[in-house]
């Protein structure tokens, strides 16, 4: 089968969505497939191809994470993807680059799939005024039900899609296929002695502190003022506790402020961002991946770090329930007072009641969440979206 991907952002950028197509992309060429990515090129103003990717010309969005934005339609680029000859069109965005993808669906007379990988609501406020955003997610639900109409099929990584649909006003079926992960590259074993010791040395963290991570974009819908305000009354219990907050965002500047005026600048460290491939030794000095958002859908960070055995201590998110369970891969958290307590359960483990729990985390990771599985469920979507485009 040829796949065409199209995506406004895809490695060497830092976030799910380029993890997430790039994941897609080497599982599905592993079971034999040919694929193509359609994605920007927002450091250059020509069209590049190499590898299976075409970059196309975008401009810079340095509001929204530094993302590219393609114009909808492109002659050369179109021909390009022409002679493809895609069998389907996959998109993961609602904007340039997925736009491009349905006009090419329509020139080309191919099923579209969209993949919902962004609840839209929580990232308002980085392109209007507070007293405009209720304006703007009524106009932004009328786009966003224009262009769902066009997918032959819907998929999303979490109940969480689902609900946002319906909250847009679009009542159809949604495919839930949870996000992937490499569990062979994000193993422990791949992390020498040595790795570890060095990031906990760059960060001044001792050998025997328990330390708590994040990885991830610092925006304000992540919540990490919450847990900086938890892990402030945390430390007074725990005086052995370090925090890693791993990335880097508009939100930085102020987060860095409230750890100055708690006074924890030694106990929360910031690591700015830090490459994919670099990652490893980051969470293997860690003990624990902390978060508090309620916006993510399926966190391939999160995923990233069960992977290396780090259980998750979660807030409390009814409409993801199931995604971490109690003492199987993590811990959920509701108020202070429990994330608190969860954190210290942890803590006060053994050494071999912690190695069992690392385990556990590990292997429901490798149950649900391996590349490959998920790149089996896109083909069966692939080829039903096929059969549907065709009947009609």
């Amino acid at each position: 089968m040829k796949i065409a991907l199209f995506s406004d952002t895809y490695v060497p950028e830092i976030n799910g969505v380029a993890t997430h197509v790039f994941a897609l992309k080497e599982a599905l060429e592993s079971l034999g497939h040919d694929v193509l990515v359609v994605t920007t090129n927002p450091k250059d103003k020509k069209i590049d191809q190499e590898s299976g990717v075409l970059h196309c010309p975008s401009i810079k969005l340095k509001r929204i994470y530094g993302y590219g934005l393609s114009m909808p339609l492109n002659i050369k680029q179109y021909q390009i993807i022409k002679r493809f000859d895609p069998d389907v069109i996959h998109i993961h965005t609602e904007f340039g680059i997925g736009l491009f993808g349905v006009l090419v669906s329509k020139m080309l007379k191919r099923p579209v799939i969209y993949t919902l990988h962004t609840i839209y609501d929580d990232y308002m406020y980085y392109v209007m005024p507070k007293p405009l955003i209720k304006t703007g997610k009524r106009i932004f639900y009328n786009y966003i039900r224009s262009l769902y109409k066009r997918a032959t099929i819907i998929t999303g990584p979490s109940p969480k899609s689902h609900e946002y649909l319906i909250n847009a006003g679009l009542r159809r079926n949604i495919e839930i296929i949870p996000n992937p992960v490499d569990v062979d590259r994000f193993s422990i074993q791949n992390v020498s002695a040595d790795d570890i010791a060095r990031i906990r040395k760059i960060y001044n963290i001792a050998n025997d502190a328990f330390v708590g991570c994040i990885v991830s974009r610092i925006g304000k819908e992540k919540s990490i003022d919450l847990l900086i305000n938890y892990i402030e009354k945390y430390s007074k219990i725990n005086k052995n506790f370090r925090f890693l907050i791993v990335g880097d965002g508009p939100a930085k500047k102020d987060l860095e402020e409230q750890v100055k005026n708690l006074k924890i600048s030694d106990i929360v460290i910031f690591t700015g961002k830090i490459p994919n491939n670099k990652l490893l030794p980051y969470y293997a000095a860690c003990d624990i991946f902390l978060t508090a958002s309620l916006t993510d859908t399926n966190s391939i960070s999160m995923l990233e770090a069960m992977s290396m055995g780090l259980p998750v201590i979660q807030r409390e998110d009814p409409i993801n329930k199931g995604q971490i369970i109690e003492n199987v891969n993590g811990f959920i958290f509701n108020n202070e007072s429990s994330f608190i307590q969860k954190l210290n359960f942890v803590y006060n483990m053994s050494r071999d009641e912690r190695l069992k729990l690392k385990n556990k985390v590990r292997n429901s990771v490798i149950i649900g969440n391996t590349k490959n599985n998920m790149a089996i469920r896109v083909i069966k979507v692939y080829k039903h979206a096929i059969e549907i485009f065709y009947k009609k």
